[in-house]
């Protein structure tokens, strides 16, 4: 079944609400104002049965120039457009209006609907839609029905349906497999059932009992209910009109313009880069900082406008922009906005948005300005490609790059393997892609800070495992011992006993050093249990300084083994201890101090912290004054 959303457009008073009536048989203005004075003032929604069987979602919007802003929530997620004129009166302000909102935001499908056929003449009728013709070259309505009809009589109806259902059989189907996303254009509490919204579902499948989130305020909340044209439904798709009931959220929380979607699919915003055009019919120029009205989906904010490559834009002309918005806003790549002049309110453009969350930039840079060109015409491999080196400097999952990316997963997995298949994209894990030149910038600084290190501490094996990862990922990167391990596989570095050296690097000793290292071992070996307490081994060398750097060095390279601040073993020696300890509780069950003490021939003052580092090591472990072997 396709999902399709029918909306009305046009200028004041020629009979939008009338023909809704006429096709549908309900009244969409519900206000008490419009119903007293006779126009619409806000949104109007209802169904319409289709000739096929199915049903259409219906939009009407108000006409008068003072309700743009109402008519703008509406018409984004229009698939067909009924363009309605009066033929008593023709062409009007707000038809031309309209229609260039319509093209703006890219509705590619619509019928021309002259209404109020039995007020005039079929002269005058003939004459009207010649007028109409001329006015619609060159615009998406170029080749459009042109459908006369009266909303009074009935003629005309019968013929516009048919019209309509054909139209809706050749329209775009939107993309149920991606997040779903609905802009809220009301907002309303119901007795024993709580907060509602509702609003065009513009893409993706939605459940009953989802977990979703309202942006850009990231409020979670939960699918309590869902309506589709005023029916209960277990799911809603991309293309109905939908009622949403929200868990645990007030109404005082929602505002019309926010958006409801998958949770962490969006990020809120307030500075987005865009492609910008100007209509050629207005009047206006657009200089660098021009405060002007955004509107996106069903949200009006203020901003201004940054020019990127260019001083000044007149009617007709294009070019790159970055807005800086008052408020944020929840945006996604390829939407479509318009833009309006601050005061008076008149549209002067809009275009598609490039970037949802750039950086700021500076003016006239081409790096900028080429980067946007790539994402306004490079393909969707390309297009990723850059996603994923944006995103990679911040450790961004996998997903979080595809929802940017507004594919079917499917789709975007396929393009992926073709950037890693080109090495210009790395897999660390299934949920984390690095692109190639920031991982070339990581191996860069990683290279950096572990040579400083290696001049500064010749004797040091490495650098400590936490330490690092701190200097190279500030200690934010829950990933860093992936980076780590990657590096390590790549040849650059080496990682042994929660050290980090480069690969290369060997420590080198002086000939006098290698001399105390000598002596070192071999007083560690020779004692075997019964060892120099540390800082008194330290104190019978001459340079202090140089002893305690052999030292650390030959428990860093694994030959001296520390059990605690004053007693280093010999490996070879506390391997044996080990063997020795294992023998003997296998024997008897259990072992003491004193007869660990007594096996390797030493004090207690020895055995005791021997004992304990066994216990850290889960080698053995206390049951009241004895050990015992930790079970594996």
């Amino acid at each position: 079944m396709k999902n399709i959303i029918i909306g009305t457009a046009g200028h004041i008073d020629h009979g939008k609400t009338s023909l809704i009536k006429a096709l549908t048989g309900r009244e969409t203005d519900r206000l008490e104002e419009e119903k007293k004075r006779g126009i619409t003032i806000d949104l109007g929604f209802t169904y319409f049965n289709l000739s096929n069987g199915e049903k259409a979602g219906i939009i009407d919007v108000p006409g008068h120039e003072k309700f743009i802003k109402n008519m703008l929530a509406g018409v984004g997620g229009m698939d067909v457009v009924l363009m309605v004129i009066a033929a008593d009166e023709g062409i009007m302000p707000q038809t031309r209006e309209h229609l260039d909102i319509l093209s703006i935001l890219n509705i590619k499908q619509g019928i021309v609907v002259l209404t109020k056929k039995d007020m005039v003449e079929e002269d005058w009728l003939q004459m009207v839609e010649e007028e109409i013709k001329e006015e619609i070259q060159g615009s998406f309505l170029e080749n459009a029905p042109i459908i006369p009809v009266s909303s009074i009589t009935g003629e005309g109806i019968e013929a516009l349906k048919q019209e309509m259902t054909k139209m809706t059989e050749t329209a775009v189907t939107k993309n149920i497999h991606i997040p779903f996303r609905i802009p809220i254009d009301r907002v309303f509490s119901v007795d024993g059932f709580g907060t509602v919204i509702t609003g065009t579902q513009i893409e993706g499948t939605l459940n009953t009992g989802d977990e979703v989130m309202l942006y850009p305020t990231n409020l979670e909340t939960k699918i309590r209910n869902i309506q589709v044209h005023g029916e209960k439904a277990a799911s809603s798709y991309a293309g109905q009109r939908v009622a949403i009931n929200l868990a645990n959220v007030k109404k005082t929380d929602i505002n019309r313009g926010d958006i409801l979607a998958s949770k962490d699919a969006l990020e809120e915003t307030m500075m987005i880069d865009v492609k910008l055009d100007l209509l050629k019919s207005t009047v206006r120029e657009l200089s660098n900082r021009t405060r002007v009205r955004f509107y996106h989906g069903t949200k009006e904010i203020l901003c201004r406008v940054v020019l990127l490559d260019a001083d000044i834009l007149k009617a007709g002309e294009y070019g790159y922009a970055q807005l800086r918005l008052e408020e944020k806003i929840a945006v996604k790549k390829d939407d479509y906005f318009v833009l309006r002049f601050y005061s008076p309110m008149e549209t002067i453009g809009g275009g598609i948005i490039l970037d949802e969350n750039p950086s700021k930039h500076k003016r006239n840079n081409m790096d900028v300005i080429e980067a946007l060109r790539l994402r306004e015409t490079g393909s969707e491999k390309d297009i990723l490609d850059s996603l994923i080196k944006k995103y990679s400097k911040n450790y961004m999952p996998l997903d979080y790059i595809f929802n940017r990316l507004g594919k079917e997963k499917k789709e975007a997995s396929s393009l992926l393997q073709q950037l890693v298949s080109e090495k210009k994209a790395i897999m660390l894990t299934e949920e984390l892609v690095m692109h190639h030149s920031v991982m070339s910038m990581i191996s860069k600084e990683l290279s950096h800070i572990l040579t400083q290190f290696h001049n500064q501490n010749p004797l040091k094996i490495g650098m400590g495992k936490e330490e690092l990862r701190n200097r190279l990922f500030k200690g934010k990167n829950k990933w860093a011992d992936l980076f780590l391990n990657y590096f390590s596989d790549c040849g650059i570095i080496k990682v042994a006993h929660q050290m980090v050296s480069l690969d290369e690097f060997k420590v080198k000793y002086s000939e006098k050093q290698l001399k105390i290292k000598t002596q070192i071992e071999n007083l560690y070996y020779d004692n075997q249990f019964t060892v120099p307490v540390v800082s008194e081994l330290i104190k019978s060398f001459e340079d202090h300084q140089e002893t305690k750097q052999i030292l650390q060095s030959l428990i860093e390279e694994g030959v001296l083994i520390k059990i605690d601040n004053d007693i280093c073993l010999h490996h070879k020696n506390y391997n044996k201890s080990v063997d020795m300890l294992k023998a003997y509780i296998e024997k008897n069950g259990s072992i003491t101090v004193a007869d660990f003490r007594d096996l390797i021939g030493t004090s207690r003052k020895y055995a005791l912290p021997i004992l304990e580092y066994f216990d850290q090591m889960k080698i053995t472990k206390k049951i009241e004054d004895a050990r015992v072997l930790v079970a594996l």
